[in-house]
């Protein structure tokens, strides 16, 4: 699944959800998006917003 995600600087990115391995809260209100390939994204997204947009529902 390809989803779209905003970084810091304001660029949109597309990553392929299949290769994120984590997403944590980092810092004030930005998160890191890290992937198989040990990229990391700095996202303005919110956990909630990347769940919501993957089909994952909060506890």
């Amino acid at each position: 699944m390809w989803i779209k995600l905003t970084d810091v600087n304001g660029d949109l990115i597309t990553l392929n959800f299949a290769h994120v391995v984590s997403f944590n809260p980092y810092g004030t209100g930005t998160h890191i998006v890290t992937t198989t390939a040990g990229l990391t994204f700095f996202v303005k997204e919110t956990i909630d917003q990347i769940q919501s947009k993957v089909g994952i529902e909060s506890i």
